[in-house]
């Protein structure tokens, strides 16, 4: 009795291997396939295995037991990548319960925005319905917030969704002093001077941390410092300095800055980035461009957000579409198509949202393109993927197909079958 029962139960466990090993093979076929980083495939096959992209063309067969999804009249894209957001650390912006982006005091270069992640966020789901399938989760607050992760939006936890940890260092630059016209010269002095002091803030703080760097270098028996210690690679510029800016004063003095301190820079915000273009360009800063659906302010031209990615684009700057926040992530796309709408190329468009991110984040050799090798992120549409009309049909993140559903999807449902 105890033999059969102990064959039954190995059976029932080859059986289950077998079952998980032929569930992480999927081909996705007769399907047009834009690259990105490539050619694009008028009618090919994708071949997904263990997570990650086997093989992309146009005569691949499926594996046996693999599943088989039919894209006839769908496009194959990669999945699209936020740079700078909030996802996971903040749910409902007035419940303060929810909130998770800031520590108390100006410097937290040691806090990890891993470790406070939310993985089973609402926005999660809502900002993979628009074909969103990583971002990067970014602390706040204070001169150097933390440091930022890389997630895939689909988990249990945060490890399952981890694709960089520490990929980047916060560095919330001061902002420039904005003073009413009749201000006395007095008042624009004292100002100036603030804003001065806070920069040297930042500035005693890398000095330190340099010094420490030598220090650990030498091996020479020092205090442990978190803080320092958290900055070591930043100065040693293996960790990039998200500079978060907006004015061409404050754009201008972080690059200053991170010459000086031989950093790796790249700016975030960048409202008036189109004022310096040739400067990013010169000085070789890559951009997080944010805003671009906002209302400029009455100075400037109506279309001034809409226009600077393709002013930048056409400077040779490589950049980024952010929509920053959580709830506004699920609106990328449109930050891309708007932008393609006034002078931006669509192909420059879309790179932008996928393959840009990535080569600025260190992270082009796993996601940003459909590319053999790379985790299998990737969104089937039934049109243009920045166009507002365009459905997301089938999703897959981390190589495994997720529900493209979500709340307001749900809700959707529910209310469209009350009765009239």
């Amino acid at each position: 009795m105890r033999s059969k029962t102990f064959f039954v139960l190995r059976l029932m466990v080859l059986m289950l291997s077998a079952n998980t090993l032929w569930a992480q093979s999927y081909v996705i076929r007769n399907t047009k396939i834009v690259t990105v980083s490539g050619a694009t495939i008028p009618n090919g096959n994708i071949l997904i295995q263990d997570g990650k992209i086997a093989a992309v063309g146009p005569n691949i067969p499926a594996p046996k037991g693999a599943t088989v999804i039919d894209g006839k009249g769908l496009t194959a894209y990669p999945g699209m990548i936020d740079p700078h957001t909030s996802i996971g650390l903040t749910e409902v912006g007035s419940v303060g319960a929810t909130q998770d982006t800031t520590e108390m005091g100006d410097f937290n270069p040691h806090i990890k925005a891993s470790a406070a992640v939310n993985a089973l966020s609402e926005h999660v789901g809502i900002t993979r319905e628009n074909g969103v399938t990583t971002v990067m989760a970014a602390p706040a607050g204070g001169l150097f917030a933390g440091q930022t992760a890389i997630l895939n939006l689909d988990g249990w936890v945060t490890k399952d969704m981890l694709v960089k940890d520490s990929a980047g260092m916060i560095i919330n630059f001061p902002r420039e002093p904005q003073l009413a016209p009749d201000a006395t010269a007095k008042q624009r002095e004292e100002a100036d001077k603030q804003w001065k002091d806070r920069i040297e803030l930042i500035k005693k703080t890398l000095r330190d941390a340099q010094a420490f760097a030598k220090l650990l270098d030498a091996k020479v028996n020092t205090a442990p410092n978190l803080m320092l210690a958290a900055l070591v690679p930043v100065v040693k510029g293996q960790m990039p300095a998200i500079f978060n800016v907006n004015r061409v004063a404050e754009i201008k003095a972080a690059i200053e800055l991170a010459e000086e301190f031989k950093l790796k820079p790249i700016l975030s915000g960048c409202a008036e980035a189109w004022k310096v273009a040739d400067l990013l360009k010169t000085k070789n800063v890559p951009v997080f461009l944010a805003g671009i659906l906002d209302i400029p302010d009455e100075a400037d031209p109506y279309d001034v957000n809409f226009a600077t990615a393709a002013i930048l684009s056409k400077a040779g700057v490589k950049f980024a579409f952010t929509s920053g926040g959580a709830s506004s992530v699920r609106d990328l796309p449109w930050h891309a198509g708007t932008a393609a709408a006034f002078g931006l190329s669509k192909e420059e468009a879309l790179k932008a949202v996928t393959i840009y991110p990535a080569q600025i984040l260190n992270v082009a050799d796993q996601i940003g393109s459909i590319s053999e090798g790379k985790v299998a992120n990737i969104m089937l549409v039934d049109g243009d993927p920045l166009e507002l009309r365009t459905h997301v049909r089938h999703l897959f993140v981390n190589g495994k197909p997720v529900e493209v559903s979500n709340k307001h999807t749900e809700l959707y449902e529910k209310f469209s079958k009350r009765p009239k």
